[in-house]
């Protein structure tokens, strides 16, 4: 089952708004003294303070300039999704110059949608599985959350072990022979989140472009900056590799590979811009890059050099940053009653550590078409 939550810090919005303490007006038939107008004036005028300053917090957090953006008109909205997994895997040992590519099979999946205003509800179920007995182990999460101001991805990866070898470089034409073959020897896991903020987010919409709640209406564009937090871990099997690689007398396959288990935090901050194109009425093509820098922090198996002043402290280097990236790109046709279009969002995080670097690249293709229904009273 996939669950997909679209705009959560609206939902927020919600949550807030009825619990804001308003005012209460004095009643003329309750007679009062000169002394006890004081306090009552001090604390009318602090619930009015405090009333004001919530109300301005959530207009401002959610606030849209409407020559730019049409809000949604509607209260329901049903769609169906195509969703396309894609990811590759690329171990470099710089010492030798050999690189090793892994990718598992790509995964199809297809499915309903209910959504309520901001909360997408749906199931989706991959598409190779079926009339086969086996169910796949791949489990894959990735829930991205749009408002006006802020974004936000949720990352929930467990690639299983279908990973395949793609390419294998500065290994000789004996191991082009095993591209393509299964590797069982590779299992990745991702879990992270990565959250950014919008800065003419009164003109720019990421709703339109990836959530279908409001319409872009005239171009515009917004630089972002974000903050991620992403935890990964790498189980590999060097004995596991097609024996074109490990027993490979012209070309010997690097020591560096022997790595067994690899996690690591990866820390990074970010700065991108985002741009609205709408070209035809009704139309609008996103395009974003948000390039980081991001801090690497290995944990456990490849030996890192120790604090000497506190033992098991990780001593900071200056090797451990390194570039990593997240693109989208957005094609959509919204009515506002009737809507159809794609998504493509790619995370690609780099890994280096002495003489192994680590590469992870995956996206998720969405193919969808909905309706809105159940008109919201003015």
């Amino acid at each position: 089952m996939k669950l997909c939550l679209l705009t959560a810090a609206c939902l927020l919005l919600m949550t807030c708004r009825s619990a804001i303490i308003r005012a209460q007006k004095p009643n003329p038939q309750i007679p009062y003294t000169e002394t006890d107008s004081i306090p009552s004036f001090q604390t009318d005028t602090a619930r009015q303070e405090k009333g004001n300053i919530f109300k301005r917090f959530f207009r401002a957090f959610n606030a849209i300039d409407t020559t730019y953006i049409t809000p949604n008109k509607y209260n329901w909205a049903f769609m169906l999704q195509n969703t396309n997994s894609y990811e590759i895997y690329t171990l470099h040992s710089r010492e030798l110059d050999q690189k090793l590519s892994f990718s598992p099979k790509p995964a199809i999946k297809i499915g309903p949608y209910l959504g309520w205003r901001w909360i997408f509800l749906g199931y989706t179920f991959e598409v190779s599985s079926l009339g086969k007995g086996h169910q796949s182990q791949k489990t894959e999460f990735e829930l991205s959350l749009y408002s006006s101001m802020l974004g936000c991805d949720l990352i929930y990866r467990r690639t299983g072990d279908d990973f395949r070898l793609r390419k294998a470089d500065g290994l000789g034409q004996a191991a082009e022979a095993a591209e393509g073959s299964s590797c069982h020897g590779i299992n990745v896991k991702v879990t992270g989140i990565n959250a950014y903020y919008i800065f003419n987010h009164k003109r720019f919409s990421y709703p339109a472009a990836f959530a279908q709640s409001t319409v872009q209406r005239r171009s515009c564009g917004s630089w972002k900056v974000g903050l991620s937090y992403t935890e990964h871990a790498l189980n590999f099997n060097y004995n596991a590799l097609p024996a074109e690689l490990t027993h490979n007398t012209g070309h010997e396959l690097s020591q560096d590979f022997r790595i067994n288990d690899l996690k690591y935090t990866d820390i990074s901050v970010s700065c991108g811009y985002a741009y609205n194109w709408v070209f035809k009425r009704n139309w609008l093509f996103c395009i974003s890059v948000a390039p980081a820098i991001g801090y690497k922090k290995t944990h456990t198996d490849i030996e890192q050099e120790s604090n000497p002043l506190i033992p098991f402290l990780p001593s900071f280097n200056l090797n451990n940053f390194n570039i990593d990236a997240t693109g989208r790109l957005g094609l959509v046709w919204n009515t506002t009653k009737y809507f159809g279009g794609l998504s493509l969002i790619i995370h690609n995080y780099n890994y280096r550590h002495k003489r192994l670097s680590i590469s992870n690249t995956f996206g998720t293709l969405n193919l969808y078409i909905g309706l809105n229904f159940n008109k919201r009273k003015t």
